[in-house]
């Protein structure tokens, strides 16, 4: 027989939600050693370092994934993180409006709404209607961006580098 007890611990946490750019272009090589390798190691630099947050994890390009509801778990967090397949063929594209959806339903409970995006760039020049989204959420954006200007060859896992229809290697640049 155990006597419950029941003790509650009032903490002040800023939930921070992490979006990781999964497209075909994060697997670029102008980062070493890709786009996407570096992202994981700055989210888990994070993870690492954070002392007073509650962070959620979306992957995302056509499409968002949720990786990890809001948690204090840093170590199950890190072990998805690094768990996380990169061969995996995600859907090409990046909707930066459907990561600010599932982020929005994630921070739903919270006053403080964060959203870090670890991205090479959006599909679009315009992105008027997500930063409106996120003005009418109350959601504070932050973007690291994860490509340069002069841009790279995507490698896929044959070792081949991704070709166009007219079969010219594809070079993708950062999407500011």
């Amino acid at each position: 027989v155990t006597n419950e007890k029941i003790n509650e611990i009032k903490t002040n946490l800023n939930p921070l939600i992490i979006a990781l750019d999964v497209s075909k272009s994060m697997k670029a090589i102008d980062l070493y050693p890709n786009r996407l390798e570096l992202a994981k190691q700055k989210l888990l630099n994070i993870l690492e370092s954070s002392k007073t947050e509650a962070i959620g994890v979306i992957l995302f390009a056509k499409s968002s994934f949720l990786l990890s509801p809001i948690t204090e778990d840093f170590n199950s967090l890190k072990i998805l993180i690094n768990s996380l397949d990169t061969g995996m063929n995600f859907d090409n594209g990046t909707n930066i409006f459907s990561t600010l959806e599932t982020a929005k339903k994630l921070l739903k409970d919270y006053s403080n709404k964060n959203l870090l995006i670890l991205s090479d760039g959006g599909d679009k020049e315009n992105f008027e209607k997500e930063i409106n989204f996120a003005k009418e959420n109350n959601i504070k954006v932050y973007v690291l961006a994860l490509a340069t200007q002069k841009g790279s060859a995507i490698k896929e896992e044959n070792g081949n580098f991704l070709t166009d229809k007219n079969g010219d290697i594809v070079n993708v640049k950062l999407n500011e």
